[in-house]
C-alpha cells in the first residue's frame, strides 16, 4: 500500500511513471522461441481458461489479459507450425464464455475472435472452472488430434480446488498437460501444486498481479511449445523417426497412471539407435543431459536381419502419474522407439517414499 503523506505528490508521480512505462513497454512476440522438441511437429492443442471474476478483474485488467493471450498465439504460430486454439472465460456470467472457439487454427483468427471479447459483469450463479475444465474434456474428446501435445493453461486468482478431480480425470483420459497460473495473494503456491499437472516446479506458475502477466506470457508460451506428445505404450505400435537429426533431443511422455495405481510397474524402452543415449525423469518434462544422468542400463540384442537394437529400463512407483523420455539423435536415417509397461511381481515392489524419482537411474540401480 502506498502512503500518501508529505512526499504524497512524489510518490504519485513515480507510481505514474511507473504505470506508463509499463503500459509502453511491449513484449514482442517472438515464434523462433517455440518448438523445439522435433516430435512435436510445430503443433499443440491448446485451450485456454480465463478466470474473470469482477472481483479480480477490471477492465483495464481484461485489455491486460487479452494482450498476452495474443502474444502467446503469435509466438505458438510460426511459419510451417499448426496450433489448434480455444480460448474460454467463466466466473462472470451463468453460463461459460465461449470466446475462441476450439480449434480455431492460426493467430491472427485467434485475435479476431479476442478482440470482440467485452468485460462481463457480474451474474447469478456465475459458471466454474470445472463447468470450463468439462467443456475442454468434451471438445478434447470430439477434437483433439492424435501424437500432438494437448495444453490447458488456467488464468485465476481464485483457485478452486474442488477441480481437482476434473483436471486429473483430463490427464488420465484425454492425456492433457495442465498448466495453473495463479494471481495474487489468493492464488496461493499450495493451491496451485495440487491443481497443476506435474512436475509442478514447471507446470504451476505464480505471478503477483495481472501487470505481470504480459511479462511472463513468452515463458508461458515457451512452457506450452515444450510439452511433450505421448507415447503410446503399444508393443505393435513404435515412433517412427525419420531423418534423426544429430545432437538434438527426441522427447515424448508416457502417462502410466492406469498401471501404477496399486503396484510399481517397469518400462521398457527399445530402439534400434545403440548409440543413442537414453534420459527418462519423474521431474524433468524435458531430460537432457544437463538435467538428467543418462540411463545406463542398456542391454543390447538383435533383431530380425542381424539390426543392432538396444532396451532400457526404469522402475516406476506405484502412484506416478507420468514419466519422461528422452532420446538425443545421432544423425541415423530412421531410428525407432517403442516403449512397454511390464507388472513387477509382488516381491519387487517398493514404496514411492523410498525412491529418490529425480533420477530414474538411481530408481533402476
Amino acid at each position: 500500500m502506498v502512503k500518501m503523506h508529505n512526499t504524497g505528490v512524489c510518490v504519485w508521480t513515480n507510481v505514474c511513471i511507473g504505470l506508463a512505462l509499463l503500459f509502453f513497454t511491449t513484449v514482442d512476440a517472438d515464434p523462433t522461441r517455440a518448438f523445439n522438441n522435433p516430435l512435436n511437429g510445430r503443433a499443440v492443442d491448446l485451450f485456454i481458461i480465463v478466470d474473470e471474476n469482477n472481483t479480480y478483474m477490471s477492465v483495464m485488467q481484461l485489455g491486460l489479459v487479452k494482450t498476452a493471450l495474443q502474444n502467446m498465439a503469435n509466438e505458438l504460430n510460426p511459419v510451417g507450425s499448426s496450433p489448434q486454439f480455444g480460448a474460454f472465460f467463466y466466473g462472470a456470467t451463468s453460463s461459460l464464455s465461449t470466446v475462441v472457439p476450439y480449434p480455431t487454427i492460426t493467430a491472427v483468427a485467434f485475435k479476431a475472435k479476442l478482440d470482440l471479447k467485452q468485460y462481463s459483469m457480474m451474474q447469478a450463479n456465475p459458471s466454474t472452472l470445472v463447468t470450463a475444465l468439462n467443456t475442454v474434456d468434451s471438445l478434447c474428446q470430439s477434437s483433439c488430434r492424435p501424437a500432438i501435445p494437448r495444453v490447458t493453461v488456467v488464468f485465476s486468482s481464485v483457485l478452486d480446488l474442488t477441480a481437482q478431480a476434473t483436471i486429473r480425470q483430463l490427464e488420465r483420459n484425454r492425456g492433457m498437460t495442465v498448466i495453473v497460473v495463479g494471481i495474487g495473494s489468493y492464488a496461493g503456491t499450495p493451491i496451485l501444486n495440487q491443481l497443476a499437472s506435474h512436475p509442478v516446479q514447471h507446470y504451476a506458475i505464480p505471478i503477483g498481479n495481472l501487470f505481470e502477466l504480459n511479462v511472463v506470457a513468452a515463458h508461458i508460451s515457451s512452457i506450452i511449445s515444450d510439452v511433450p506428445r505421448f507415447l503410446e505404450t503399444n508393443i505393435n505400435a513404435p515412433l517412427i523417426i525419420t531423418s534423426m537429426l544429430s545432437g538434438i533431443y527426441y522427447t515424448v511422455q508416457l502417462n502410466t497412471q492406469e498401471y501404477t495405481t496399486t503396484k510399481d510397474v517397469l518400462v521398457m524402452l527399445t530402439t534400434n539407435c545403440p548409440s543413442c543415449s537414453v534420459y527418462g525423469s519423474l521431474s524433468e518434462p524435458n531430460p537432457i543431459s544437463a538435467n538428467t544422468v543418462a540411463n545406463q542400463d542398456r542391454h543390447n540384442f538383435y533383431a530380425a536381419g542381424g539390426f543392432p537394437n538396444s532396451q532400457y529400463y526404469f522402475h516406476i512407483p506405484k502412484g506416478t502419474g507420468r514419466i519422461y523420455l528422452s532420446v538425443l539423435g545421432n544423425g541415423m536415417a530412421s531410428a525407432n522407439i517403442l516403449a512397454y509397461v511390464i507388472n513387477l511381481p509382488n516381491m519387487m515392489q517398493v514404496s514411492a517414499a523410498d525412491v529418490d524419482s529425480s533420477s530414474l537411474s538411481e530408481t533402476i540401480g
